[in-house]
């Protein structure tokens, strides 16, 4: 695992694309939800957002936050909100789902979605240099 990626890293060494990369997450969760915040409110909650995965999360990295915010979105009974509430519980969720999956010494979701992403991606490069 490469620590680099933590957000506890990222904090301390790049807080302004930690910044960024929140204000990102979050604005593809609400077009994922329909919702129409204004800027200002996107912003606000990503400062909540950062401090929240700081303080809580701070083992994670980002990817690993966006997957669990969409499996969050998409699978949770909470998941017709973004605020504070439902973000921590997608992560929490998300959290001793993985556990578990490493406890018993399976692949966890978020393992089998990066090895998806990577397959398509090795497709996608195949493909463009047989043009």
């Amino acid at each position: 695992m490469d620590k680099s990626k933590q957000i506890w890293s990222r904090y301390n060494k790049d807080l302004e694309q930690l910044n960024v990369d929140c204000v990102d997450l979050l604005s593809k969760c609400y077009i994922m939800l329909g919702q129409r915040p204004d800027a200002q409110q996107v912003v606000i909650m990503s400062k909540m957002l950062v401090d929240d995965l700081t303080r809580f999360y701070g083992s994670m990295e980002i990817e690993e936050v966006a997957f669990a915010f969409e499996q969050g979105i998409r699978h949770s009974e909470s998941g017709g909100f973004v605020n504070v509430r439902s973000w921590n519980i997608w992560l929490k969720e998300y959290k001793a789902k993985a556990q578990l999956q490493r406890q018993q010494r399976l692949v966890t979701d978020f393992q089998k979605h990066q090895q998806g992403q990577k397959m398509i991606d090795a497709t996608i490069n195949k493909a463009k240099r047989l043009k």
